[in-house]
């Protein structure tokens, strides 16, 4: 039986030695506060390692895909060795100085142990 946690650990190394930090921002609205009198939002920055990679033309349609939209190979593991919470596209990416909104998700995930997370990041 293959061990998937090593598996994911090795990505982690291989993106560690291609690739630079990432912030992966996710924000939330909290419960509501009577006292404020509104619900409180709440940002949680998860530090990573990513490799941003250029799509090519033929994948650039338009709609789904526009031109200066990147894919971002993105590590299970956070710096810290924690695992990395699963990305939405509610998140926000922060990586080289730029901050990028993130349009699509696909996360590899054999027997619900995430090995890697494909984003789709947009500039802002």
């Amino acid at each position: 039986m293959v061990d998937y946690a090593k598996t994911a650990a090795r990505a982690d190394q291989s993106l560690r030695r291609k690739g630079g930090i990432v912030v992966l921002r996710q924000v939330v609205t909290g419960e509501y506060d009577p006292g404020l009198g509104t619900a409180p939002i709440i940002t949680t920055d998860y530090e990573g390692t990513g490799v941003k990679i250029n799509y090519e033309g033929e994948n650039i349609d338009g709609t789904l895909i526009q031109a200066g939209d990147q894919q971002l190979l993105l590590s299970p593991l956070q710096r810290n060795g924690a695992p990395m919470p699963r990305p939405t596209a509610a998140d926000l990416v922060l990586f080289g100085g730029a901050s990028y909104t993130v349009k699509a998700v696909e996360t590899t995930a054999p027997v619900d142990v995430a090995v890697l997370h494909t984003l789709q990041l947009r500039g802002l």
